[in-house]
């Protein structure tokens, strides 16, 4: 594997085998996890992801972690429909993270809590209140939207029609004033209407870059590269893509206007829609894209560039399938 996508993919993927498509039960999904970590890939695997409310069914299976670094986890929490009801729920979710932190002291380590947010507006002092809580708990926290506006790009006047700025932007730089607060963006599931559009996503990475906030990914990026998927009768995004749109805003000159600022969506887009697994290439000092205009535009990433963006902008994806990733970079010649 060239190294470029080694820094690339250290620690890409959290293991969701409790969720769809695979549902596993518990049992085999610690069983599928351990196997992993104990496998020659471990360095790309990252934390085991439960909902705090099945902590405690992880008992049995604490003492299979002893001799490999202790089971890390990221927990889900409750979530609400009311900012009241948010906030209840993350101070009951905290309450029963600290107990089993308690119960399973130097054993189990939880540091990160995902949430939906209650609403697409929750007050300022709503999520004030959470951060606090949360980081009074050693918690790294991302939010994610209920649900996201469409993107209407009219791209004959290059005016965005849609309310993305209304609906996501202020809440997107509110939360980004807060201490360990990042943005979890979910990019598909097990129905076609779960899969946010080429725009949307662009649009979330665009804004989370411009607002200097992080990002954590779940669900439909089992596959590096976007491709028609006969089971869901839609487009999947590819990992490669989302996170190589990630690291392309790490390079990409913060805009100085509207016209700059509908460019670099304008690549973002097109970066998380390429379908051509060979206009990505990878090789010890850096990954490149190559654009497939007119002008052979490519763009190069060293491995600052790409560790950067890892560490700081794109932490990772939940994925219920660990070896699907594998076997498909494997299939591209890429390890």
């Amino acid at each position: 594997m060239k190294e470029s996508l080694r820094t690339f993919m250290h620690g890409l993927i959290d293991y969701a085998g409790l969720f769809p498509p695979a549902n596993l039960p518990l049992n085999e999904a610690i069983e599928d996890y351990i196997k992993h970590l104990k496998g020659e890939n471990s360095w790309m695997l990252g934390r085991f992801i439960i909902q705090v409310a099945r902590l405690d069914d992880l008992d049995d299976f604490v003492a299979l972690f002893d001799n490999i670094g202790g089971l890390k986890l990221a927990v889900l929490g409750s979530g609400g429909i009311s900012d009241d009801e948010y906030l209840n729920n993350i101070r009951q979710d905290i309450a029963k993270i600290n107990d089993y932190r308690k119960k399973h002291s130097g054993k189990v380590k939880i540091d990160v809590y995902e949430c939906k947010l209650p609403s697409n507006s929750p007050s300022e002092k709503t999520m004030k209140d959470a951060t606090d809580l949360l980081n009074g708990n050693n918690l790294s926290h991302y939010h994610e939207f209920p649900k996201l506006p469409d993107v209407g790009i009219n791209y004959s006047t290059e005016e965005d029609e849609s309310s993305w700025d209304e609906a996501v932007l202020p809440t997107v730089k509110m939360i980004s004033g807060f201490e360990g607060a990042g943005i979890k963006l979910r990019c598909g599931g097990i129905v076609k209407e779960a899969f946010p559009s080429i725009e949307q996503v662009a649009a979330m990475i665009q804004t989370c870059a411009l607002t200097g906030i992080s990002m954590k990914c779940t669900a439909g990026l089992h596959h590096p590269i976007r491709h028609f998927a006969d089971r869901y009768d839609s487009y999947m995004h590819g990992f490669i893509n989302t996170f190589g749109a990630g690291v392309f805003t790490s390079k990409f000159p913060e805009p100085r206007n509207s016209e700059e600022k509908f460019r670099m969506f304008m690549l973002l887009s097109h970066m998380i829609d390429e379908k051509n697994s060979k206009n990505f290439e990878f090789t010890d000092e850096k990954m490149i894209w190559k654009v497939g205009d007119d002008r052979d535009t490519v763009f190069e990433f060293d491995n600052e560039n790409v560790d950067d963006c890892r560490r700081k902008r794109m932490i990772s994806y939940g994925s219920c399938s660990f070896q699907e990733p594998i076997d498909d970079l494997k299939q591209l010649g890429w390890m």
